[in-house]
């Protein structure tokens, strides 16, 4: 190939200059870009988890090591909620849940006013130890009486999941 004379070597000879320049530049602008971009996803990154550091925790969830310790834990809980509102535990049982063994289901059945009952509901789904309902049947057991200024009682049948703790295998570190 002949090589170029005349006026048209200084223009191509500036054309392939600036092609060399710009194959140079590209490599680090391109990486900056990218670096860029990355920057961005970071920072949305730090965001999201400075707005979850700024939620509240979660409520733990009802649980206990054994069938008996759950069972405990879930009437303590139950009738301390109770004894500050107009409320009542008549009972509460544990049913193991073949298809869920570390899931039992917890039923309750408790008596009370309708403010009451609806207090001690609230409290169980918003404060710590968390409770899970799966059922919730209520119904009126004595209509209120205005003569006598009695309340409506209210019976509310509660169906909720609690959480067994395995116990540790042997050997492990607690």
């Amino acid at each position: 190939m002949p090589f170029v004379e005349g006026p048209a070597r200084p223009i191509l000879f500036g054309a392939f200059a600036m092609g060399l320049i710009l194959a140079l530049v590209a490599g680090p602008v391109g990486e900056a870009v990218e670096a860029a971009a990355q920057i961005e996803v970071g920072r949305e990154r730090l965001a999201r988890a400075r707005a979850a550091s700024a939620r509240p925790p979660m409520p733990i969830p009802l649980a206990g090591s054994s069938e008996e310790e759950l069972l405990a834990v879930f009437r303590a809980r139950l009738e301390s909620l109770a004894g500050t509102r107009a409320a009542v535990v008549e009972r509460a049982d544990l049913e193991a849940d073949p298809d869920r063994p570390t899931l039992p289901r917890l039923r309750a059945s408790i008596r009370g006013t309708a403010e009451g009952l609806h207090g001690l509901l609230q409290a169980l789904e918003t404060e710590a130890a968390f409770i899970a309902f799966e059922e919730a049947e209520l119904g009126i057991e004595r209509a209120a009486d205005r003569e006598t200024g009695r309340p409506t009682v209210m019976r509310a049948s509660l169906t909720a999941r609690g959480v067994l703790i395995p116990p540790p295998a042997p050997g492990a570190a607690p």
